[in-house]
C-alpha cells in the first residue's frame, strides 16, 4: 500500500516530518530519562529541512524534552535546572547550525550525514562542556560517558534515517524541501 502524500495539503505534508521528530524526542526523552540525542536530530534536520525549519523543529524538540523532564520525570524547576535547560537548548541550536553548514557540502548523502553528525556532536558537547567548566560540573564529561553518548546518538541517527527513508518508500513527499526523499 502506498501512502499518497500528494492528497494531503502542503502544510500537512511539510509538518509531518518535524511532528514525527518531536514525537520521537518525547518518547526518547521519557524512555532515556531526558537523554535526548540532540546531535542526531540536528544532523537529520540539517539534511532534510531548510535551516529555518530545522532550527524551529529543534526548538520544539528541546521544549518537548524540557516538558518531559519537568512534568513526567520530576526534574526540579530551580535556577540550576533552568540554567542547564537553557544551555542545552542553545547547544542544540548551535549544533543544528553547524550541521546545516556541513550539509551544504557537495558530498554523497551518507558521507554528508556522517560529517554533519560528527560536527553537531562536537559542537553540542563542546558548548555543554564550556557551561560545565564554568559551573564546576565537568566531571560528567568523562571519555566513557562521552563514548556512550556518541554510540547512543549514532544509533538514533540511524533510526531516524530509516524512518525518513521508510516514509519516502511508502510515498510521502514533502513540498519544497531540500531533499524530497
Amino acid at each position: 500500500m502506498t501512502f499518497k502524500s500528494s492528497a494531503l495539503p502542503p502544510l500537512a505534508r511539510n509538518a509531518l516530518w518535524p511532528a514525527l521528530l518531536a514525537v520521537a524526542a518525547v518518547g526518547g526523552s521519557w524512555a532515556l530519562a531526558c537523554v535526548t540525542p540532540f546531535a542526531a536530530f540536528a544532523a537529520i534536520l540539517a539534511e532534510t529541512e531548510r535551516r529555518g525549519t530545522a532550527l524551529a523543529t529543534m526548538a520544539l524538540i528541546w521544549l518537548a524534552n524540557q516538558a518531559v523532564g519537568v512534568l513526567l520525570l520530576g526534574y526540579p524547576l530551580d535556577i540550576h535546572s533552568a540554567g542547564w535547560g537553557l544551555a542545552i537548548g542553545a547547544a542544540a541550536l548551535l549544533a543544528t547550525i553547524a550541521a546545516s553548514a556541513v550539509t551544504r557540502l557537495e558530498l554523497r548523502r551518507g558521507l554528508r550525514l556522517v560529517f554533519a553528525f560528527a560536527t553537531a556532536f562536537a559542537v553540542y558537547e563542546a558548548a555543554l562542556m564550556l557551561v560545565a567548566a564554568a559551573t564546576g560540573e565537568l566531571a560528567e564529561f568523562t571519555p566513557v560517558i562521552v563514548a556512550q553518548l556518541v554510540l547512543l546518538e549514532a544509533a538514533w541517527l540511524a533510526a531516524l534515517v530509516v524512518l525518513h527513508d521508510g516514509l519516502a518508500l511508502v510515498g510521502w513527499r514533502p513540498v519544497d524541501r531540500r531533499l524530497a526523499a
